[in-house]
């Protein structure tokens, strides 16, 4: 848990300037959205750094760390499992609103992306927090602890997809977990347990039915002004063994998982967000995540960057999704 300094909210930033951020990522007068579009060209992903090019989100022919290009072997899959973690200790208000501000540009990207045969694509997409010991990966199904009384959670499942009406904001009125959770942050481990233990155990499935799918890119968006374990320095388990965990989950395939963490790349702070210890166990786990990782900084003072890193990478996964069946 960090203490807060400077906090205004940033939480308008991202529904202000999204057009010049389509404008910049998609090029003036495009069509496709900030996610690109599966239907034309290749965007590379994200790995540990930012995303950069033109055309598309980075560009037809893009580079970021070393995931750019796509494979020529691989079929685009069409359809995403998302998963979101969020920070619930006592020092992430202000992350959470923003999240819920910018999470209606989020959807809208992905409502609107189109796979290469032009189809829709297929999501889903979770929340859980980063009390591993309370919520324990268990994706929300009702309003959060910090949400309004009067927002709408949406149909009483554990995952939210495009026919569930107005997902953005049943997505905003589960996501917002409030502050009372453990300040030994778990966001990787929760990660873990949601696609796991509470899979086994049929919290996060529905009429016998897995949140995730065999066919689909498994997707983590992991936000936290910590590290793993906190400040007190207790992870559940060595960092480098996550990797290899996540890998079980998907048929022993690192291609069909990815994962983004926006937290503190050092010891940091900004205006709109507050302060941020350093997360060297996260980001030492996104580099081990290989080319379907990346890594953005809490401390811009607005998760815009962050999430769009999120979705050029989740882009580039999906566009170099291994063929076939899971081996």
């Amino acid at each position: 848990m960090m203490t807060r300094t400077g906090l205004v909210v940033c939480a308008v930033v991202f529904a202000g300037s999204l057009a010049s951020v389509a404008t910049t990522a998609c090029g003036a007068g495009a069509d496709d959205s900030a996610f690109g579009n599966g239907s034309s060209g290749s965007s590379g992903g994200a790995s540990g750094g930012n995303a950069s090019g033109s055309g598309g989100l980075l560009g037809s022919s893009g580079t970021a760390g070393d995931g750019g290009g796509t494979d020529p072997k691989a079929d685009e899959c069409k359809k995403m499992d998302i998963v979101f973690v969020v920070d619930n200790s006592g020092s992430m208000k202000e992350e959470q609103d923003n999240l819920v501000a910018n999470f209606p540009k989020f959807v809208k990207v992905i409502n609107d992306y189109k796979t290469k045969s032009g189809e829709a694509l297929d999501y889903r997409v979770a929340v859980t927090s980063s009390d591993d010991g309370a919520e324990k990966g268990a994706f929300g199904q009702s309003k959060g602890p910090g949400a309004p009384s009067n927002c709408l959670a949406g149909p009483a499942k554990p995952w939210l997809e495009r026919t569930d009406g107005d997902v953005a904001a049943a997505f905003a009125c589960r996501a917002q977990y409030g502050i009372k959770g453990d300040n030994i942050e778990r966001v990787i481990e929760s990660a873990l347990l949601g696609v796991t233990a509470r899979i086994a155990d049929k919290k996060n499935t529905m009429g016998g039915v897995s949140f995730v799918r065999e066919d689909a890119l498994l997707a983590f968006v992991m936000i936290t002004d910590e590290d793993e374990g906190g400040t007190e320095n207790e992870p559940k388990r060595p960092v480098s063994e996550y990797p290899a965990e996540f890998d079980k989950v998907k048929g022993g395939e690192r291609g069909r998982w990815a994962a983004a963490a926006i937290a503190g790349p050092n010891k940091c702070s900004s205006a709109g967000l507050g302060n941020a210890a350093e997360a060297k166990r996260v980001k030492d786990f996104i580099t081990g995540v290989g080319k379907n990782g990346v890594f953005s900084s809490i401390c811009t003072g607005d998760l815009t960057t962050g999430l769009t890193q999120a979705l050029a990478t989740f882009d580039q996964a999906c566009k170099d999704f291994p063929s076939g069946p899971v081996k």
